[in-house]
């Protein structure tokens, strides 16, 4: 976990994505991390929300929030899903930490009609 990270600069991404993401959609948030943006998206559009992390006390912090969360590794793949079962699949700040970039974009593709892809700008992180 990046100590560092930018709280404004998380808001601002969860903004563009609330913008993106229609009502009642379906989403499978990749690296949900404690699920801030689930919340959100649940709470502001009304969506079926569903989230992976491989952090378990961030599972826990989820979990205390209603969210459906599993722990699972993105690396390991999405097999348990089926193809297009999400209206969206979003990886925000979560790509960086993935060891097959490739196979993490090819699976979410599968697994979501949309794919909604969130990166850090490593030019505003202060060492």
């Amino acid at each position: 976990m990046n100590t560092n990270y930018n709280y404004n600069t998380a808001k601002l991404d969860h903004k563009a994505i609330l913008d993106i993401v229609q009502n009642g959609s379906s989403v499978l948030d990749l690296g949900c991390g404690e699920g801030d943006l689930l919340y959100l998206l649940v709470k502001e559009k009304q969506v079926k929300a569903q989230g992976v992390d491989i952090d378990e006390q961030a599972i826990y912090k989820c979990v205390e929030k209603g969210l459906s969360v599993f722990h699972g590794d993105i690396d390991s793949g999405l097999a348990d899903y089926n193809d297009k079962s999400f209206d969206y699949v979003i990886l925000n700040q979560s790509l960086q930490q993935v060891r097959n970039l490739e196979n993490a974009l090819e699976d979410a593709l599968r697994v979501g009609q949309k794919v909604i892809v969130g990166v850090p700008n490593f030019a505003h992180y202060k060492a």
